[in-house]
């Protein structure tokens, strides 16, 4: 009898092992979630093989699903209609589960690793000013008010969150803070400053991808704020060279003669050039076109004062991909020392209108002071 329930033992233990050895190769979502209609609650999130989307499928109201990530990722899910419900962030060998209502969803209790126990208790426990910020976000194209609305609401939030990563800077949750909740374009350089203070084990992998790739891409911005080096051939066939300091404002147009809407294009920009004149706005229609002859057709005939330049498609890629250009037309409106200020996808627009009129009303023009350095 000994001897089998020594036998017993070893293959229960045999079994435990292999069961802990599975669990650590995966993640584990599971719970009993009240009210969600019977309908599934989908789930999103990014591994190296690229996004993968799975379906949990209530089953009187239990749920549960399993995902593999080598380091920590956040798991979005969305109800129905794609609309955000909860997010976790796990990799293999985590489990978290949760008991709640779906009508009261920052009453969900939360089980699990501290960092989702904490983050979620963050959350709910400011859930009004989370959700403001995200409903007012929604609303923000709608109206100016709302617009405005929105910045206070977002800026609210902004104080929560910079308040906790500035005394939290050993916590993990601090990095889910900076790249997931305030990480935008306009607050990039605060954020970089808030992330080197944090620890470097509290950096997770992907926010320090997503703040290099966002860095990157607004260093490539900043070095491409200057329109472009006009040199092409106009309507002559001669070389022409134009430069921003001819007019207190330029509007640039990157266009192609064979698009099916270039003559309304020309038209538009004919009417800029003749509303103003060439010392307060200069317009060049730089086109981009595999050969002449359609764009003879349309310049040829213009008598305003609008410069017509023309290049081959040899020389597209280079300007167009330099100034991350992937639909023609743009727009593209300059001061006097080339410094772009307005790009648009076409014309009217009420904020190159503005910065026209504001630019012209200039006295002087500006002078730009070289810096030499040894």
């Amino acid at each position: 009898m000994k001897t089998k329930h020594k036998i017993l033992l070893y293959w229960v233990a045999i079994l435990l092992l292999t069961a802990c050895g599975e669990q650590k190769d995966i993640f584990v979502i599971k719970g009993e979630i009240n009210n969600l209609g019977g309908r599934p609650l989908l789930a999103v999130y990014n591994t190296d093989m690229g996004v993968v989307v799975d379906t949990l499928m209530p089953l009187d109201g239990k749920i549960e699903m399993t995902g593999t990530s080598s380091e920590i990722v956040p798991v979005q899910l969305y109800q129905m209609g794609w609309q955000p419900f909860m997010r976790f962030y796990l990799c293999n060998g985590e489990r978290i589960e949760l008991e709640g209502d779906a009508k009261n969803l920052y009453e969900i209790e939360l089980k699990g690793n501290s960092l989702n126990r904490n983050l979620w208790k963050f959350i709910s426990k400011h859930n009004e000013i989370f959700t403001d910020s995200y409903t007012y976000g929604l609303q923000s194209e709608l109206s100016s008010t709302a617009k405005n609305l929105y910045k206070e609401k977002r800026a609210r939030l902004d104080s929560l969150l910079i308040d906790y990563i500035d005394t939290h800077h050993g916590d993990i949750m601090s990095s889910i803070l900076i790249g997931d909740y305030l990480l935008r374009y306009d607050n990039y350089a605060l954020c970089d400053t808030l992330w080197q203070q944090l620890h470097e084990n509290a950096r997770l992998p992907y926010i320090a991808r997503t703040m290099k790739h966002l860095g990157e891409e607004l260093t490539f911005n900043k070095e491409n704020n200057k329109l472009p080096y006009m040199r092409m051939l106009n309507e002559h066939d001669s070389i022409c060279y134009v430069s921003t300091r001819n007019s207190k404002a330029t509007i640039l147009c990157m266009w192609q003669a064979a698009d099916e809407d270039a003559e309304v294009i020309h038209r538009v920009l004919e009417h800029y050039a003749r509303r103003y004149n060439e010392k307060q706005l200069q317009i060049v229609a730089m086109s981009f076109d595999t050969d002449t002859a359609r764009w003879h057709s349309i310049v040829d005939s213009d008598t305003s004062q609008v410069i017509d330049l023309w290049s081959d498609a040899l020389y597209t890629s280079e300007m167009l991909s330099k100034y991350n250009v992937t639909r023609l037309p743009v727009y593209m409106l300059s001061d006097s020392l080339g410094n772009i200020l307005v790009r648009a996808p076409q014309l009217p627009d009420k904020e190159i209108n503005a910065q026209i009129d504001s630019l012209v009303k200039i006295d002087k023009y500006k002078i730009e002071t070289p810096i030499f350095k040894p």
